[in-house]
């Protein structure tokens, strides 16, 4: 007669095959690697660059973006040079503009010889007959040496004096730089005088007696 058969236990798992052991790691680089070949990854073409040649690299950088940085500064002031130049030859135009000589004024009187009789000193009076052109008004023309009228006045308000009636007479403006001049009341022909007569001033005509 035959033994019974043994239940099977289907609930223990089935034994693991046996695993390969992992080798340890090495305490240093295998010999002909450097820790710089070990750590950075193989396709980087920056790790393989040293120390040095980074650096000689940023300065040539620099350098390159200080010349371009200078070749603009010197563009710059190039542009500026004419500027410069119109403005001193401008400057050199005004000065030459100052120094030209400024016009200049006169002054004078006119005395009608006996006139204004029976007057007191002081009062108005006006040329009479002859003279009566002669009056508070009355147009001063100045002419240069080629006759050309360069300045006009005229005659202030006549006053009796002892020598007659006396109108005196101031003219602005008068050009510079004639020979002669000829000063004129109304038509009664002109006195001649040189510009410095003219600016020490105090002429003195007299028509009549």
């Amino acid at each position: 007669m035959s033994e019974p058969e043994q239940p099977t236990d289907v609930s223990a798992p089935a034994p693991l095959p046996p695993t390969t052991p992992v080798p340890p790691l090495p305490a240093f680089a295998p010999a002909g690697h450097s820790a710089e070949a070990t750590v950075a990854p193989s396709g980087s073409r920056w790790a393989r660059l040293s120390r040095t040649a980074v650096l000689f690299l940023g300065i040539g950088t620099g350098a390159t973006a200080v010349g371009i940085c200078w070749a603009s500064l010197s563009l710059l002031g190039g542009d500026e040079t004419p500027a410069k130049n119109s403005g001193s030859r401008s400057s050199s135009a005004t000065s030459g503009a100052s120094r030209a000589p400024a016009p200049f004024e006169t002054d004078g009187t006119l005395t009608l010889a006996d006139v204004g009789a029976g007057l007191e000193t002081g009062e108005p009076c006006s040329g009479t007959g002859g003279y009566s052109d002669i009056d508070l008004g009355t147009q001063v023309n100045i002419t240069d040496e080629d006759g050309t009228l360069v300045a006009t006045g005229s005659l202030g308000l006549g006053e009796k004096a002892e020598a007659g009636c006396v109108f005196s007479f101031t003219v602005d403006d008068i050009a510079p730089g004639s020979k002669f001049y000829t000063v004129e009341v109304s038509h009664r022909g002109g006195l001649t005088q040189t510009e410095a007569a003219l600016r020490a001033g105090g002429l003195e005509f007299t028509l009549g007696g």
